[in-house]
């Protein structure tokens, strides 16, 4: 087998174990391997001797890269009553002309655990976009973290917070 410092794309053919990977190479094959885009770069994030463990008092075999990526306030929004669940449905593949309002009860269902929803629209010709807003911006977090990444329908769905005044800009009947 070959030295942990041997060039990353060598192939260990001998005993069959696949690639030797360095800290460095591991840490680029994490960031190549992340469909998220949110991963940093570990040597601009770190520097380079953070990487390759010369200053840091890291265990041998370099860094633990995190497999799972925290939402930022950017990508969930800053909380508050209204939220907008993403990729809910794919429209193209509807064949029941009011599966909209199958989709309604089975999201006022589920979001009922965390307090009374106030509105729910869902709209049929986007990519699966159903709106949400709540009495109370609690009920709405609990609903967030409960929903978000969940699967539905084959879909795993994204759930982020709007804006109150967008929101009503949208929908002038959920004041």
């Amino acid at each position: 087998m070959q030295e942990a410092g041997g060039n990353a794309g060598d192939f260990d053919d001998d005993e069959g174990g696949g690639l030797s990977l360095n800290a460095s190479s591991r840490a680029s094959l994490m960031q190549k391997l992340d469909r998220s885009g949110t991963t940093p770069s570990m040597v601009g994030f770190l520097g380079d001797s953070a990487v390759n463990n010369t200053s840091l008092n890291l265990p041998v075999g370099g860094l633990q890269i995190p497999t799972a990526t925290i939402p930022s306030v950017d990508t969930i929004g800053v909380p508050s009553e209204c939220l907008m669940l993403k990729n809910m449905f794919d429209p193209k593949a509807e064949t029941e002309p009011d599966f909209d309002l199958d989709i309604k009860e089975d999201v006022e269902a589920e979001c009922s655990k965390f307090g009374k929803l106030k509105h729910i629209y869902v709209d049929k010709k986007s990519a699966g976009f159903v709106y949400l807003r709540f009495e109370a911006t609690q009920a709405a977090i609990g609903a967030q973290r409960a929903l978000h990444g969940r699967w539905f329908a084959g879909k795993m769905i994204t759930v982020s917070f709007m804006v109150p005044q967008s929101y009503e800009d949208r929908f002038p009947e959920s004041r």
